[in-house]
């Protein structure tokens, strides 16, 4: 699950950076509570508190700079300082503290009112840069089924939905193959094909065919994916 916690002062404000946040993530088919988590503190105080007695408490942080009786930067530098690796998007008025906000590694300043666009794509690269959900839900016939992430060998796209391939099962989600692929999100996860995306934790070798499972399945690679997947299995191996 993806949680967020958003640190703003202004109660109006503090709703628009939530209804954007769940906007963002509905439209790539997270659902909230079920894939996603927002909350919101209008102190520091209780903030911290969460993070230091579990510091992955959180994998996004958007954060105000001028809070009621705190700095947003010093806020976010003794974060760093505490070694909590949360991501942290500052979301302000000001533009005077934007070199100081640099040096806290943010994803990224905006000044209000936000462009929605522009903070879906810093979104989208902390989802796969930083984010390794545990398990995902997927929806099934009958209801909802939670799979373990490390456990997905691969997915399939089959008659305008999707399949995925574990061990010893093959799952038939109720999704389209495009709407999936916002789940499998990370790293791990390499389109090799425009029916297939392979976990690259499963992958033995690169044949000339293909890609070599563990298991001793093949999966093929079209051509407008070759030159990808390459590059993203052997930046995987390293």
């Amino acid at each position: 699950m993806y949680r967020i916690a958003i640190c703003e002062d202004e109660p109006l404000m503090a709703q628009e950076n939530e209804t954007m946040i769940c906007r963002i993530l509905e439209a790539r088919h997270f659902r909230r509570d079920i894939d996603f988590t927002v909350s919101s503190f209008s102190t520091a105080g209780p903030l911290l508190t969460a993070l230091r007695n579990q510091p992955a408490s959180f994998h996004l942080l958007l954060l105000d700079i001028r809070l009621a009786q705190e700095n947003g930067v010093e806020l976010a530098s003794y974060l760093r300082e505490s070694d909590i690796g949360c991501s942290i998007i500052y979301i302000t008025a000001y533009t005077e503290y934007m070199e100081d906000a640099f040096s806290t590694y943010t994803l990224g300043y905006f000044l209000k009112p936000v462009d929605e666009k522009k903070l879906a794509k810093v979104i989208d690269w902390d989802l796969r840069k930083n984010y390794r959900p545990e398990q995902i839900t997927l929806p099934v016939n009958g209801g909802l089924r939670k799979v373990m992430v490390q456990d997905i060998l691969y997915a399939e796209a089959v008659n305008h939905k999707a399949a995925v391939y574990l061990p010893e099962e093959v799952i038939s989600v109720n999704l389209s193959f495009r709407a999936l692929l916002s789940h499998l999100q990370g790293d791990t996860f390499c389109r090799c094909h425009n029916s297939f995306v392979v976990n690259l934790k499963h992958v033995h070798k690169r044949t000339a065919r293909g890609l070599l499972l563990d298991t001793g399945a093949e999966l093929p690679i079209s051509r407008a994916y070759q030159q990808e997947t390459t590059k993203r299995f052997v930046t995987f191996i390293q």
